[in-house]
């Protein structure tokens, strides 16, 4: 049997609303070796998944909530 092994990492952004974050923060985990990023306090309401070419955000919130607690996971594809 054939083991995978995968790099996971968890980062606190602090918040995703700001213009031009979410690229800030694609490009250095698109950069690194982590294929997996928890992401913490990303602020977006609701839930979805936003995919990009090199990665896919999926995302949850309690749209009833500020989102302060609002996470995300990131992974390449």
């Amino acid at each position: 049997m054939k083991k995978e092994l995968f790099d996971i990492g968890t980062w606190n952004v602090n918040t995703m609303l700001k213009a031009g974050k979410m690229q800030e923060i694609a490009d250095q985990i698109v950069g690194s070796q982590i294929q997996i990023v928890a992401l913490q306090e990303i602020r977006w309401r609701g839930y979805g998944l936003l995919k990009k070419d090199k990665y896919s955000v999926y995302y949850s919130c309690n749209p009833n909530t500020t989102c302060q607690a609002g996470t995300g996971f990131s992974g390449d594809e």
